[in-house]
This record gives structure tokens, C-alpha cells and sequence, in this order.
């Protein structure tokens, strides 16, 4: 019989100790595999889409904050600007694209953002495919009328016709605390269909919209359509006061020099700062990434306590089998044919959990991206199986033959005429 039949046959003997041993070593896999695809994926998300804006123009306050405000539409903003910064830069040949952003209100906790349709062709240039809405070519042209992310139409049941109350600020209030909108609802005129962008989780609707909610009337000299100028908004707008700020900008520029010069001129402006939201974005991952290796930290912790679970086990196997391994040696078995059986046995057990935790990995990896998806509309791509899993199962595959060393070396030094001793 084969050394490789007998540790089987052993393997089999002890078979719910050693199916819960090999469970713990997948449980450590599963652990490291999930952390280390969803933390490499995230990470490749984020810089896609902060990557595809070239200067944010926001308040001053925390660079942090204002990227997370207006890219990723989860956290309050740091403020507004001058409405004057967003016209200095439309006039500036330097400048490709500026697109507004006005922000103050939410629809049960996703982000009502007021923009121009210029909004949509930057997404577009950042997935590399023009953004569709159904029905084609809809888009807000109206005041109060909305184009709602596919994120939010799924989550909230938003369809074509529909009209909504906003909710002054940021957060989903309970109603005795709420400051609704009431007077002024909106009205959704198209849905976004998917982008895998934080644009997937907002409200997007004309910039005009966000000061005629909060009873501001246009800036001078705004440049507006003639759809603008309906005695409807007028009313709303009627013995209020002129807007004179703006939550934040997105800008693109001729030239990388023209960025640089742009950064330059807003940094000298005491309301307003310019951010790149690449290098933001990448100093906050810097950050993350110490939170990343504690995780990966105790989960190889995990793992290497399941391989001492392993040598535990099978020195007490070794313990319990010494008339057996006596008996085989009487029979002719060598010492390292004992020391092969043992190895192949912590191997098994070894590579069923490696094998188990590859797969409960992948599956836990991508629920958890699914889960980011949900909360941010970030898509989060993952390879069926990662050479770093490959590589992740072999250690543990090489940890477990480690494990299987000192019950081996037991198994190598026994004595087998005590062993086979009627007394013992």
C-alpha cells in the first residue's frame, strides 16, 4: 500500500477533527484573499474616477472633504465659492471645460446635485462610452426637473414621471426634524443608465435649481436659456436676493501647464481653493493602507495559528498511532516511509482548506464588492482567480507540510520495540 493511501486512510479515520482543522486553515485563506482583491480593486476604482478630473475648484477647508463632497457625493461639503471664481474661469482660454456644481439638498439620503448637461459628457470621457438616459437624450432643461443615477433609481424605485420632495441638507431626518421642500417638488424627466461612478448615487438637475429651492434669484449676468426665463421660475425667484456662490467647480485645461497656472491663480484667492483630486485620492490611500495591513496582519495571524492547529492535531494523531506506526515498521517500513505518510497527511488537510479558503474568498470578495457598489456606485472588477490566490494557497500549502514536521520527526524517533511491547 502506498504512503500516499495510508495517509489518506488516517486522514480518514480522524475525519471531523480534521475537516474542522482544515476549515480553520480556509478560514485564514478566505480571510487574506477577500482583504487583499477588494483592497487592490477599490483601490484601482478610486483612482478611475478621481483620475478622470483634472483640478477641483472648491471652498477652502479640507482637500479631503471637498473630494469626497463632490466626486464621490459622501460627505457635507466645505462650502461655497464665488460665483465670480466660475466666471473668471469660463473666460480663461487656458480652461477646456468648467462644470458647476451646487449642492444643499438630498432625496432620502442621495445627494441632489444641481450641474449643466457638461456634467454628463465628463463622465462619459472618464468611462470611455457616451452616458445614456432613457429616454435617449433626456436631460434636465427645466428648473426642478431631475435625471436620476441608476443607482438610486434601482434603490428607491424612481421612474420616468415621478416627482419627489428634496430634504434640506445631507442627512435622511426623521420627519418631526426634517426641513422639506414642500412647495417645490421635482420632477424626473430621465434615468441614467449605469456608469459604475459615484454618479450612479445622486440626483443631478439644472444648476439654477439649487438657488431658486433656497429662494435665491439668478446672478447677474448668468448665462441661461430661454427655457429659463419662464414666469414660473421668475415667480419662485420674485424680491429674493441674487446668488452669489457656488458649491464647486470641475475643471479641465488646455494643457497640464494651463492646470498648474490655474492652481496657482485660485490658491491666491482667500475663498476658494484648487485640489487635484488624483494626488488627494492617493495620499488618502496612503493613509488607508495602514488600516490594510492590519487586516492583512491578522488574518496570516489566523492563518498560522489554524497551522499550529494543524501540528497540534497530528502530533496527537502520532501520539495515538504508535502501535500502528510500530507495527508498520516491524513489517518492513522504513523511517522516512513514516515521516512521508505524516507530511502527506498534514498536505491534505493542508490543501483541502487552501482550497476551500480560495473559493470562500472569491465569494466573500465578491459580495463585499458588491456591497461597495451599493454604497458609493463604484464598480469593483475582480478576476475569477488572482495569481496572488494561487500564490496565497501555496504558502499555506507549504506552511502545512511545516506544521506536519515535528509530528513527522515524533513519529521518526519512536522506538518500536517499546511500542510493540504487550505492557505498553
Amino acid at each position: 500500500m502506498s504512503a500516499l493511501m495510508l495517509a489518506w486512510r488516517y486522514l480518514h479515520a480522524r475525519l471531523p477533527l480534521n475537516v474542522l482543522t482544515a476549515l480553520t486553515v480556509g478560514f485564514g485563506v478566505t480571510l487574506i484573499i477577500a482583504a487583499s482583491a477588494v483592497s487592490s480593486s477599490t483601490k484601482t476604482s478610486v483612482m478611475q474616477s478621481a483620475g478622470g478630473y483634472q483640478l477641483l475648484v472648491a471652498a477652502k477647508g479640507s482637500p479631503v472633504q471637498a473630494v469626497m463632497s463632490s466626486l464621490f457625493f459622501i460627505d457635507a461639503p466645505t462650502g461655497n465659492v464665488p460665483v465670480e471664481v466660475y466666471r473668471q474661469l469660463k473666460s480663461d482660454r487656458g480652461v477646456a471645460r468648467v462644470v458647476p456644481l451646487n449642492m444643499g439638498d438630498s432625496y432620502r439620503g442621495f445627494y441632489i446635485v444641481g450641474t449643466t448637461p457638461d456634467y454628463f459628457a465628463l463622465i462619459g470621457d472618464m468611462i470611455g462610452r457616451p452616458v445614456q438616459t432613457r429616454p435617449p437624450g433626456r436631460v434636465f432643461e427645466k428648473p426642478f426637473e431631475a435625471v436620476v443615477g441608476a443607482g438610486v433609481a434601482h434603490d428607491l424605485g424612481l421612474k420616468v414621471g415621478n416627482r419627489f420632495v428634496a430634504l434640506h441638507g445631507f442627512i435622511d431626518l426623521p420627519a418631526d426634524l426634517a426641513d422639506p421642500h414642500e412647495r417645490l417638488p421635482y420632477t424626473v424627466v430621465a434615468l441614467l443608465e449605469k456608469t459604475n461612478t459615484p454618479a450612479d448615487k445622486a440626483i443631478f438637475t439644472r444648476v439654477e435649481t439649487i438657488w431658486a429651492i433656497h429662494h435665491q434669484d439668478l446672478p447677474d449676468a448668468w448665462d441661461t436659456p430661454a427655457a429659463e426665463t419662464e414666469p414660473a421660475h421668475r415667480d419662485r425667484g420674485a424680491g429674493r436676493k441674487k446668488a452669489s456662490e457656488i458649491t464647486a467647480l470641475l475643471v479641465q485645461g488646455q494643457s497640464y501647464m494651463d492646470l498648474l497656472r490655474l492652481s496657482s491663480m485660485i490658491g491666491k484667492s482667500p475663498s476658494a481653493q484648487a485640489i487635484f483630486p488624483a494626488r488627494i485620492v492617493t495620499r488618502l490611500l496612503d493613509y488607508l493602507r495602514i488600516g490594510e495591513s492590519v487586516v492583512l496582519g491578522v488574518s496570516w495571524l489566523t492563518t498560522v495559528v489554524a497551522f499550529f492547529a494543524i501540528m497540534i492535531s497530528m502530533l496527537a494523531a502520532t501520539i495515538d498511532r504508535r502501535r500502528q506506526i510500530a507495527t508498520l515498521r516491524a513489517l518492513g517500513a522504513g523511517q522516512w516511509v513514516i515521516v512521508r505518510i505524516i507530511l502527506l497527511e498534514a498536505a491534505l488537510i493542508s490543501t483541502f482548506g487552501a482550497i476551500a479558503g480560495v473559493v470562500a474568498g472569491r465569494g466573500a470578495a465578491y459580495v463585499l464588492a458588491a456591497l461597495v457598489e451599493r454604497m458609493s456606485g463604484l464598480r469593483l472588477d475582480l478576476a475569477p482567480i488572482a495569481s496572488a490566490d494561487i500564490m496565497t494557497a501555496l504558502i499555506a500549502l507549504a506552511l502545512g507540510i511545516l506544521a506536519g514536521a515535528i509530528p513527522a520527526y515524533s513519529a521518526y524517533r519512536q522506538d518500536v520495540a517499546r511500542n510493540l511491547s504487550p505492557s505498553f
